[in-house]
Parts: structure tokens; sequence; C-alpha cells
């Protein structure tokens, strides 16, 4: 093979690798990862392969759509010059990923409608909590700044963790509460989302980095923007994510996890905090996108193994 063949294929992979997380499709490995994990964790081993195609295709759509409407803004980086670039062939997917969710939503609503009277009073009210944060999230902030939720610096990653857990473990728990037609099993839905929604929140305070100078610019009042990345990390980030490691420590011990458990579980709350301290050198926006976003399947990872292999139950 000559040299210009293996230019030619590093070229191919490299324009493959940048659309793979550019064009969102990693958020879809990410939720799919964290519904299979919750699914497992609530006790279903079989995994119903629509509800979790659903959701990882609506997630594409989702921070597409969101991004498309960005791709305007006047302060270009990386990322919104390449959706730009692509922005012809995103447009034709995303009429693609509406007609499949259109019709597979369709589907599983119709097969799911049977057993819809379980859903409680509770279950409407975080669905349409769920719903509303996602809208709100990425709602026009000319018109209506006051309702775009992304505007409170300090609110913006708790309602990405809350949105997060609440497709990637409690749409999952309500699926199977309605499919099987019977109440299911609560006893370990609320840690679940309380440790991925906290999880992604400090993710989500990590990715705010990135963006430090141009929320800085617009008056953005985030996390990072308020403290400073190293009080952000010294302060908020690592104590937080020790605050989490030690409620699993806990949580592990009070339910009797075996050993594997308990080190399978542990390990992205280390290599979170692990990771935290290496932020504090600039990072590119693919390091962002593939390593702390990748963090999110690491948990799910995790946790499915320690579920599926050492569970004891």
């Amino acid at each position: 093979m000559n040299r210009d063949t293996l230019f030619w294929w590093r070229i191919f992979f490299k324009h493959r690798f940048t659309s793979f997380f550019f064009g969102n499709y990693f958020y879809a490995v990410c939720i799919a990862a964290l519904c299979v994990a919750s699914f497992a964790q609530l006790g279903q081993i079989q995994i119903p392969v629509l509800f979790v195609t659903l959701a990882a295709a609506a997630t594409v759509y989702y921070y597409n759509h969101s991004y498309l409407l960005e791709s305007i803004d006047d302060a270009p980086n990386q990322r919104t010059i390449w959706v730009r670039e692509h922005a012809g062939r995103i447009k034709k997917i995303q009429k693609l990923l509406f007609a499949f969710l259109l019709v597979g939503g369709s589907y599983e609503l119709y097969t799911l409608f049977p057993g819809i009277h379980l859903m409680g009073i509770d279950d409407i009210l975080y669905c349409c909590l769920i719903g509303l944060g996602a809208f709100l999230y990425y709602f026009d902030t000319k018109k209506y700044p006051f309702l775009n939720l992304r505007s409170y610096g300090l609110l913006k990653p708790v309602v990405i963790g809350c949105i997060w857990a609440g497709v990637g473990v409690y749409a999952p728990y309500l699926y199977l509460k309605i499919s099987q037609q019977q109440p299911v099993s609560m006893s370990h839905l609320p840690i679940l989302f309380v440790s991925n929604a906290l999880y992604i929140t400090v993710i989500a305070v990590l990715f705010d980095i990135k963006d430090f100078e141009t929320d800085a610019n617009k008056q953005m009042k985030t996390l990072v923007v308020r403290m400073g990345l190293t009080k952000t990390i010294n302060w908020f980030v690592v104590p937080l994510g020790a605050l989490i490691l030690v409620a699993t420590l806990r949580y592990s011990y009070l339910h009797q996890f075996t050993g594997y458990q308990i080190l399978l579980n542990t390990i992205p709350l280390i290599l979170l905090i692990s990771v935290s301290y290496q932020m504090h050198q600039r990072k590119s926006i693919l390091y962002y996108l593939a390593i702390i976003d990748g963090l999110i399947v690491v948990k799910a990872a995790c946790g499915l193994i320690a579920t599926l292999l050492f569970s004891s139950q």
C-alpha cells in the first residue's frame, strides 16, 4: 500500500470520525447504552430493541435540530462550521429520522395502549416535566429569553442531567410498567435516576468548560463563568463526584452488592474525577465529545456488566 493510498484512507476515516461526533450519532450510542443498562438494572433482561432505537433516533434528531438552529451564530467554532457545511445532508437525515420516529413511535404507542391506564398522575407529571424541560432548553431566546433554560447558567447542567436521566432511566421504567400491564418494582429506580442525573450534571459542567470564553462574552453566567475554571473543578466537580462515589458505596453496602459490583459501579466515578483534573488544560471539541460524553457509555457499560454477570439476586 503506497503513501497516497494510506493518506486517502486516513482522510476517509478522519471525516467519518468527525461526522460521527459532530453529527450527534455518538449521543445515540450514549442514550442507547443508558437505556439498555437501566432495563437490566430494573430486572428486564430482554431489551426492547424498538424502544431503544426510537430513543437513540429521537436524541440524534433533537440535537441535530438544535445545532441547525445554532449554526447561524456569529461566533463560529469547529462544530458550527461543520454543521453549516453539511446542513443539506443533515436536513435529509432529519427527514428520515422524523419518518422513522413517526412510524415507529405510532406502532410502539399502539402496542402499549392496553396498559396506558397504569400511568398514574405522577407518571404523567414526570413525563410532562421531562418533555417541557427538553423543549424549553432550546427555546427561542430572541423572542422569549426568560423561558430559555440555557440562559440560566447555574440551572443548565441540572436540566441536562434530569432530561438524560428521564429518557435513559425513567422512560425504560415507564415502558416496563405499561408493557407488562402490572406495577414494576421501584426499589432501584430512585437511586438509578438520581445517580445518573447527578453524574450527567457533572459531565455537563465539564462540557461547559469548552464554551467558557463564548459564554463569558455572551454574559451567560454558567457555573464555570461565575467561579472560574480552577474553582469549578476543585470546589464543585471533584467534591460532587466524590459525594456520588461515597453515596454509591453506601448504597452498595446496604444492599449487599458483591465486590465485583461495587468495583464496577465505582469505576465510572473514579474516571470522572480523574478526567476532571485533566480539564485545566485546553482540549479540542472532539475530546469533549468523545472522552467526556464517553463517560456516559462507561457508566452504562459498568452498570450492565455488574447486573448481568455479578448479580447475587
